[in-house]
């Protein structure tokens, strides 16, 4: 019997699980309710929640409709964005607790950009190696999408803050809101197909 396709209202009522976990961080990040080494290990339980429910909520409305090529992506995301949040929290850790100067001190401040750059390397493979088409287009076409939220979230704020009216952007939210992007603009996409 072949597996029935997710509802709409599913999709919908997954998406905005993921939007109230999105705004976890920000909350935390600008609240200050939680101080020193609290912080990094409450941003990093979230992403593990956070990971957990994107990997395992969609496999759960894919019903068993993931192909090897998509496995492999999501094993080796998995590991860069890993990668990525040990990093950053040793970064920050080394950043505020050890006097660092000179290439070192560059060095430790650049470290947490190399497993996002492998994040890039990861969706690469994984439009060269999907056989897929339709999943091809709609990768490409959320990846365009996210793009244009970051494109036009960051002109929007930088003409913004040039004005005074509000702080510099925070460069490294770019990357994530990107991110964000992407993967809500999927269902949209993939519903005009339907």
């Amino acid at each position: 019997m072949a597996q029935s396709m997710p509802t709409w209202s599913k999709w919908a009522l997954f998406a905005a699980g993921a939007v109230a976990l999105s705004a976890i961080p920000f909350w935390l990040a600008f609240s200050h309710v939680l101080k020193g080494l609290a912080l990094p290990i409450a941003l990093f339980a979230w992403f593990v929640v956070y990971l957990a429910y994107v990997f395992f909520g969609t496999a759960r409305l894919k019903a068993g409709r993931i192909g090897p090529v998509m496995k492999r992506y999501r094993r080796r995301l998995s590991v860069a964005l890993m990668s990525y949040c040990l990093v950053l929290m040793g970064s920050i850790y080394l950043l505020h607790r050890v006097d660092l100067s000179g290439p070192l001190l560059w060095l430790v401040a650049a470290a947490p950009a190399v497993p996002i750059l492998g994040v890039l390397v990861v969706m690469g493979l994984y439009l060269k190696e999907e056989p897929d088409e339709f999943e091809r287009a709609v990768h490409v076409e959320a990846m365009i999408w996210g793009l244009g939220v970051v494109l036009a979230v960051t002109t929007v704020w930088g003409f913004l803050s040039n004005a005074d009216v509000v702080p510099a952007p925070p460069l490294f939210l770019v990357f994530p809101l990107f991110c964000l992007a992407w993967g809500f603009s999927q269902p949209f996409i993939r519903r005009r197909y339907q």
